[in-house]
């Protein structure tokens, strides 16, 4: 029985190794694999393995990105979406009760729709681009429908081929 676990560990782990390679690719802005994985993490992993995967491929993934392109690591606005990312864990370790086609496309959705709401909030808190109004938070949300509709686009693409070939 140890054995058996510790494989579906290293099958998971692998699958989502594979799966980050994706966030490396060129794909339209926020069609990465990074909701899912962390969903499957949470769905297949011990919740503590999960986090550090997802935590440690976005770091890793994020400092590769921002060495290539010129830009900076980490910023206030990395509390958000590490956090968020964390978030997505958790939700991942409430689905693998059942893991159906149904329920993960509806926790792929949820996923994608809180994790849009929480960054966007950060981004309107702490990257001094709107004013700190209730106006400046709808220019936020408004400014960032594009990448909603690429998120859930990617999340749900991503999510069928980690959830349906593992």
């Amino acid at each position: 029985m140890n054995t058996q676990k510790n494989d579906q560990n290293l099958i998971a782990i692998l699958w989502i190794a594979l799966g980050t390679l994706g966030r490396l690719l060129p794909l339209p802005p926020n069609m990465t694999p990074m909701t899912s994985v962390a969903l499957f993490g949470g769905a297949h992993l011990p919740r503590g393995l999960a986090v550090l995967v997802t935590l440690t491929v976005m770091v890793l993934s994020d400092a590769l990105i921002a060495f290539a392109s010129g830009h900076e690591v980490f910023g206030y606005w990395s509390i958000f979406t590490y956090s968020g990312f964390a978030a997505m864990v958790l939700a991942g370790s409430f689905l693998r009760v059942s893991v159906t086609a149904g329920r993960t496309a509806s926790f792929l959705v949820g996923s994608s729709l809180g994790f849009w709401v929480w960054t966007n909030f950060g981004t309107w808190l702490v990257s001094g681009m709107y004013p700190l109004s209730g106006e400046g938070l709808m220019a936020c949300y408004v400014a960032a429908l594009p990448f909603l509709r690429n998120a859930l686009v990617g999340d749900l693409a991503w999510g069928m081929v980690l959830f349906l070939g593992f």
